[in-house]
This record gives C-alpha cells, sequence and structure tokens, in this order.
C-alpha cells in the first residue's frame, strides 16, 4: 500500500465504528476478526487483506469504498498511475489492481487480478455479473460445474449469481469488470 494509505482506511474504519457506537470486541464479533487485528488496521499497523476490509465493511453495514480515498481532486474520471497509481490489495498471494474510479452512482467495478502459478480461488457466487478479459497466462474458470480453460485474449461475461471459481497453472494475469463492486463482494 502507498504511505499513509493505510492510516487513512484506517482513521475512516475507526469513525465509522464509533458513529455506529461499537467497540473493538462487537465489531470482531460481527466480522470474525480478532479486536487486537482491527485495533492494528485502525492504526494503519497492519494491512487487511481484501476478504478481511470486506468481513469489516460487511459488519458495518457499509461498502468498501467508503473507506478508501477519494481518487484525485475533484472527483477526476481519469486515473493516471504516474500521480495516482492504483490501489493493490494482496491476499493468499493473489494481487488485486483496483482500477475503478470513486463516485456514488458507480455500477461497475474494475480490477486487475495477478494470479500466481498453482493459484486457487474458492467457489463463490454474488449478485451482478462479471466479466473477464485475459491479458497474459492461462486461467481455467469453473461455472457451476463446467470448465474452461482460457489464455490471452480469450473472455468471459456471466451472471455472478452462478458459482463460479478460478485457478491457473502458469499464473494469469486478468482484468475483470463486475456490476458486484469486488472490494464490497469479495471478488471472484
Amino acid at each position: 500500500m502507498m504511505a499513509g494509505l493505510g492510516e487513512r482506511i484506517g482513521e475512516r474504519l475507526a469513525a465509522l465504528r464509533r458513529a455506529r457506537g461499537l467497540t473493538l470486541t462487537e465489531l470482531a464479533a460481527r466480522c470474525g476478526l480478532s479486536a487486537s487485528f482491527l485495533s492494528q488496521v485502525e492504526r494503519g499497523v497492519s494491512a487487511p487483506s481484501i476478504v478481511s476490509l470486506y468481513r469489516i465493511c460487511q459488519a458495518l453495514g457499509i461498502s468498501v469504498s467508503q473507506v478508501l480515498p477519494e481518487p484525485g481532486q475533484g472527483g477526476s474520471p481519469v486515473r493516471q498511475h504516474s500521480s495516482q497509481p492504483p490501489l493493490r490489495i494482496s491476499e493468499r498471494g493473489a494481487t488485486y489492481i483496483y482500477l475503478s474510479g470513486d463516485f456514488p452512482e458507480r455500477e461497475l467495478e474494475a480490477l486487475v487480478n495477478e494470479f500466481p502459478p498453482g493459484y486457487r480461488h474458492p467457489m463463490a457466487a454474488h449478485e451482478g455479473e462479471e466479466f473477464g478479459y485475459v491479458l497474459s497466462g492461462d486461467l481455467a474458470l469453473t461455472i457451476e460445474d463446467r470448465t474452461y480453460m482460457l489464455g490471452p485474449g480469450d473472455s468471459f461475461h456471466f451472471p455472478a449469481r452462478r458459482p463460479h471459481s478460478y485457478h491457473t497453472r502458469q499464473g494469469a494475469k486478468v482484468l475483470i469488470v463486475s456490476t458486484q463492486r469486488f472490494i464490497e463482494g469479495g471478488g471472484g
């Protein structure tokens, strides 16, 4: 995470928790994480995984976008890498590069998922639609009981309420766009 980002996210989480009248212990019970870990996150000492951040926000009844910093001054529709690198969150060896803008009526979430060799994402289902485009590597996409072998240039698009999972032998880089906010929805 870029310098200060963890502290800003932690400060927002702490303020939202206090606004709801919750103690760290109560929030821990709601999200299944330890109170000591939550304290570290709120102080910017530890960075939560994408799943942990989702669980914290879900327990607070908010979207993850409510704790992420606003992009650029004036809510610019453009994110220029040189002045505002995208948020990168790592979980279980995979890296999720958050590309979406941040505005209230946003309906799409865009990420580049970097999966290491041997990566397996468990079966998941969520609201909305999911679109993906394989940038590099190999990706096995399983939707319900059917597996599709994909390579660079291949794409997919399906109702995300259908149980789905990903795995890769060599590693893969995949652009994902979803109507379900990934950072809110646990991505996948």
